[in-house]
């Protein structure tokens, strides 16, 4: 009885643990692109709109290696973002999360770009 008890226990700790997990959160972002935009410092951000999704979160980083730090630059409900303000010939990386009513997603892959 005991160990027909723990497997009963251990199903249902895995089970919580999946239904955490994944919880109806949205897919990960995709087909995140970045270009140059119409005005000098301007990068556009697009991507895919992700089944369920309320809200994106846009972030940046800036540097020539790869990125190491974060910065929210916005919440947007679009599945575009102008990035405007941005230095002239420094590159840019982005990345995209979508968020839904059961929480944020994974990020998109990351994208880079230099501002014109």
């Amino acid at each position: 009885m005991l160990k027909s008890k723990s497997k009963i226990l251990n199903a249902k700790v895995s089970l919580t643990l999946n239904k955490f997990r994944n919880g109806n959160r949205p897919a990960p972002t995709i087909s995140l692109n970045a270009a140059s935009g119409d005005m000098e410092g301007e990068i556009i951000l697009l991507w895919e709109p992700v089944a369920g999704a309320n809200t994106y979160v846009v972030q940046m980083s800036r540097g020539a290696g790869e990125p190491k730090h974060w910065i929210q630059e916005d919440i947007v409900t679009s599945t575009y973002h102008i990035v405007s303000k941005l230095k002239s010939g420094v590159k840019y990386w982005f990345r995209v999360a979508a968020v839904s009513s059961a929480g944020q997603g994974c990020w998109s892959k990351l994208v880079n770009k230099i501002s014109p």
